[in-house]
């Protein structure tokens, strides 16, 4: 039989395993660290730029893991610098701990100092405590363009169209390095302006769309759309034997899948999305900031179910 000294020992014994109990589950001993939720927002120059669907799933993704507060403001008129700065200045004062921003104007915006760490998207802007990542949108646009000239007959003539009043830094990249290989290669081509007119109207007057030659590269998605939305209403299929162009939204990827566009230009916007806000925490948390370039890729019609491209159409959270 325990004696009473043993009994005492195992009562203190059993008060000792409580008490330490206790003291572990109310955090008094051992304290989990608070993590700090870092507040970030993004600034961008439209919903539509590109595929903004794939975008914010990315940083939604980063923010969950990353334990970050992510809030998204967008310019009530497109390409609006003024506006985009006053924005920034505005959540800077409100707390903000980091900005992500896709600058309506890279030029504007490389002189402007703020106290807080930017990360600037798709541009080439950078700097102490700033980060870019960014697509070279020169290159892209090379890049179509060796595409195109594999595809088309030798005789034809490519239509480059533009719309100069909505026109930002990447439209004028993209359509500058397709140029610059369409002209070295000899091929006929003509940048037309849709301006108020639109497509196909804006076209109706040119000889090589009455011939029926016409290669349509579109500077962005707007007009690609546009374009493919034509087409597939045969209100210009007779004018038209190939359609290019760039961004990877659902009604493109529509059009590629129904042979309306032979082929476009698409970056991994959901690792756009991603890696800007996890470049944005590694700033906060001292780490040098980043410069980032992301790479481009032709798709046509039967790389859509591709495995290799799946992830960069079609993200999953």
């Amino acid at each position: 039989m325990i004696g009473r000294h043993g009994k005492f020992l195992i009562f203190l014994y059993v008060v000792f395993l409580v008490v330490l109990f206790l003291m572990c589950s109310t955090d008094l001993i051992i304290r989990e660290p608070e993590k700090e939720i870092y507040q970030i927002a993004v600034i961008i120059e439209d919903e539509r730029s590109d595929n903004y669907s794939n975008f914010r799933k990315g940083m939604d993704q980063a923010a969950m893991e990353l334990n970050v507060d992510v809030h998204f403001i967008t310019l009530y008129e497109k390409m609006d610098v003024e506006q985009q700065m006053k924005l920034m200045d505005r959540e800077q004062q409100d707390g903000a701990d980091a900005l992500i921003v896709v600058p309506a104007d890279e030029e504007r915006m490389s002189g402007k100092n703020m106290t807080v760490p930017v990360i600037f998207l798709r541009s080439g802007l950078g700097g102490a405590g700033m980060g870019s990542i960014t697509v070279d949108y020169e290159k892209m646009g090379e890049k179509l363009a060796r595409e195109i000239l594999e595809d088309i007959p030798k005789d034809s003539s490519v239509l480059l169209l533009t719309d100069p009043a909505k026109q930002g830094d990447m439209d004028r990249m993209f359509l500058r390095g397709a140029e610059t290989v369409l002209a070295a290669d000899g091929c006929s081509m003509q940048v037309v302006d849709i301006n108020e007119a639109g497509v196909p109207a804006s076209l109706e007057n040119l000889p090589v769309w009455q011939e029926g030659k016409a290669v349509i590269l579109a500077e962005n998605q707007e007009i690609l759309t546009e374009m493919a939305e034509s087409l597939s209403n045969d209100s210009a299929a007779e004018h038209v034997i190939g359609l290019y162009g760039r961004g990877n939204t659902v009604p493109i990827l529509n059009y590629l899948d129904s042979g309306y566009i032979d082929g476009i230009c698409v970056t991994d916007d959901f690792s756009i999305g991603y890696l800007s806000v996890s470049a944005a925490v590694q700033v906060l948390e001292g780490n040098d900031s980043s410069y980032i370039v992301m790479d481009s890729y032709y798709i046509e019609k039967e790389d859509l179910r591709k495995t290799a491209y799946e992830n960069v159409l079609f993200p999953i959270e």
